[in-house]
């Protein structure tokens, strides 16, 4: 019963702690009979005349501040404990939780003369939240032996989901060097993203003292025109969507509703490759660079002011409690009203760029390093991958990567792709602890899976036809 309550808690731990963004996997990049490898650079040219995705879904979860076992005491009474303090030291002064998913409706890509053209509908969403080591410390209380100021200004939250229609073309430029671009159509889904987060709450010696500062604005869109009501203290009260009734929608109306939001904007992948030699290669790109102009149902909530709270005479509304409470709601309501506005803004993608080197061993094995960079919230977020790769039959290929991410460097990844006659399934993951931890439940397998902050999934499926003869050649044929 002990043992099943811990996985049990583990397990939703687990869940909590999460997995990377980036809408691709680390250990895929490296995946070279995969079709839709020219997702990560779109010089990469797939290893067929033709080939039609019949479904391929990734999604993937991460938190760079702290990892499972950072969350839990564990106590001689064979217990876990919630560690706020555990936590707190674990953390840096920014941290981030990613979540993102890309599932492509469709594509397909075909050689023509000396190049490869590739084409596409996919639905891609992510969720991006930093938030900063002070805040943590409420875990103590709003209460200081002295002065004492949190600044809570880290805090950065953006969610964006949409369509996405690309087209692109690998140039084979000579017998070394590749050129490669694609083009990008998005159109909007919905956002919401932090636009401006100033907040700093100050303590003085006396405990009954505290300030409160901020300079707050998000700003979400929608395929709905929302419409705030707000009640005589200036507070939001409700909110309406004045274009449609979304308590009487049917699925075909919600359908309309995600497809036109009139809300569009491009983006570019552009990359390259070069063979130095016969067994080492290098390769650059740069994808998702651009942005979506949310000009339909565009809000900009704002909100400035200051609190400042210095005890209350309770002796003076002893008698009229009632009046304690309406002065105490319009201190609140006179620092907390906002106010909206309905201009459009612009958002920008998640911008990666990839920088990789690849050695073949022999014409089965091959070695790989990739560095992975992206920005989100002000800050530069990398990766580094490393890789071994093998073909162990003619249409067999398995790799295997350990990963530096998240400040950590405990990422192990491993894909699979198998071919049958014309169809091509495969399976990648990033982070395989908790798969491991799930079929054997040794104490190795445990302290692994306490050790995860990130994981990805990826797989799908193909119909690959015309398949080049030097990748028939395999380890074990």
């Amino acid at each position: 019963m002990k043992n099943t309550i811990k996985n049990i808690a583990l397990t939703a731990a687990l869940t909590f702690a999460g997995a990377t963004a980036g809408a691709q996997s680390l250990t895929g990049y490296f995946m070279d009979n995969i079709p839709n490898v020219n997702i990560y650079n779109p010089a990469f040219n797939p290893h067929s005349k033709v080939y039609v995705s019949i479904y391929d879904v990734y999604t993937g979860v991460g938190n760079s501040g702290f990892a499972i076992k950072d969350m839990f005491q564990h106590t001689k009474e064979d217990k876990y404990i919630f560690d706020l303090n555990q936590i707190y030291n674990k953390l840096k002064k920014n941290n981030y939780q990613f979540a993102d998913f890309n599932i492509q409706l469709f594509n397909f890509g075909f050689r023509l003369g000396e190049g490869y053209v590739h084409a596409g509908v996919s639905l891609r969403g992510d969720e991006n939240f930093a938030y900063p080591k002070e805040l943590m410390k409420f875990k103590d209380g709003t209460y200081f032996d002295k002065e004492s100021t949190i600044d809570l200004s880290g805090f950065d939250i953006k969610a964006n989901a949409y369509y996405q229609y690309s087209f692109g073309y690998s140039w084979e430029f000579s017998d070394k060097i590749n050129f490669g671009a694609a083009v990008k159509r998005l159109q909007g889904i919905a956002n919401a993203r932090t636009k401006k987060f100033d907040m700093q709450l100050t303590t003085e010696d006396d405990m009954y003292d505290v300030s409160l500062k901020s300079d707050v604005q998000m700003q979400f869109a929608c395929g709905a025109d929302i419409e705030f009501e707000y009640d005589d203290n200036g507070m939001i009260h409700d909110a309406n969507a004045t274009n449609m009734d979304l308590d009487d929608m049917s699925n075909d109306d919600w359908k309309k509703l995600l497809k036109k939001t009139k809300n569009g904007g491009w983006a570019v992948d552009l990359g390259m490759t070069y063979k130095f030699d016969n067994r080492l290669s290098f390769a650059g790109s740069v994808t998702d660079l651009g942005a979506i102009k949310w000009k339909k149902y565009g809000k900009t909530l704002e909100q400035k002011g200051t609190f400042d709270f210095t005890g209350v005479d309770i002796a003076k509304y002893f008698n009229n409690i009632d009046s304690l409470g309406t002065v105490m709601k319009d201190s609140i309501a006179a620092f907390a009203s906002p106010s909206d506005n309905g201009k459009a803004y612009t958002d920008w993608l998640h911008t990666k760029i990839y920088l990789s080197a690849e050695y073949e061993i022999n014409k089965y094995i091959d070695l790989g390093m990739m560095f992975r960079g992206m920005w989100y919230s002000k800050h530069f977020h990398p990766s580094l991958t490393t890789s071994v790769n093998f073909r162990l039959g003619s249409a067999t290929q398995i790799s295997i990567s350990q990963s530096f991410v998240n400040r950590r460097a405990n990422v192990w990844g491993i894909g699979y792709s198998q071919q049958m006659g014309p169809i091509q399934l495969y399976f990648i993951v990033d982070q395989f602890s908790p798969a491991f931890w799930a079929m054997n439940g040794s104490d190795m397998a445990e302290n692994w899976v306490k050790k995860t902050n990130m994981a990805t999934f990826q797989t799908g499926m193909s119909i690959i036809i015309g398949r080049q003869k030097y990748y028939e050649k395999a380890l074990f044929e």
